[in-house]
């Protein structure tokens, strides 16, 4: 009888919550600037997984394929705007041996400008900065790497959430 293989499933969140007041309190200005998510990765990790065939470890690095993930930054009243994209993850079922990174494969279009998170970077429990930009920004792909499997792990189903926050840098 074979046991069942760890199975890995993350889901993108979508986060919208900036609200900056310029000027005089009594005359201000609001602006709302909002991020969107969209995607999701889901690796079944099973017996074509293993390093060398029967008796060896399983590969212990899978990657999603860039573009897995999407993000839209709107609200933006112009390239004037800057903000801050801020990630971080809430686990649902996780093992301790797992590292998840995440990148930024492109710059997406619109106006303004991005920089930063092109590197893989390491998604934690609390919020990191991850990349920021200027101005109304759409489709910015996103790829995501899995480390730290082995058949050490139980097999299990495995779960996080990634919570992108946009805020002023």
């Amino acid at each position: 009888m074979t046991s069942p293989k760890p199975r890995f499933y993350c889901s993108l969140f979508a986060c919208a919550l900036l609200l900056v007041a310029t000027g005089d309190f009594s005359e201000a200005a609001i602006i709302t600037i909002s991020i969107d998510a969209t995607g999701d990765w889901s690796e079944t990790i099973d017996a074509s997984d293993l390093q060398a065939g029967a008796g060896s470890d399983l590969k212990s690095t899978y990657e999603s394929a860039a573009g897995t993930g999407l993000l839209t930054i709107s609200g933006t009243s112009g390239n004037g705007d800057t903000w801050r994209v801020d990630v971080r993850r809430s686990d649902t079922t996780w093992h301790t041996n797992f590292t998840l990174s995440v990148k930024r494969t492109g710059d997406g279009t619109g106006g303004g400008s991005i920089s930063s998170g092109a590197a893989y970077q390491a998604i934690g429990l609390s919020d990191a900065a991850f990349f920021s930009g200027a101005g109304d920004r759409s489709g910015i792909p996103l790829q995501f790497k899995l480390e730290g499997m082995s058949l050490q792990v139980p097999p299990a189903t495995y779960s996080t959430t990634i919570t992108y926050t946009v805020s002023p840098p």
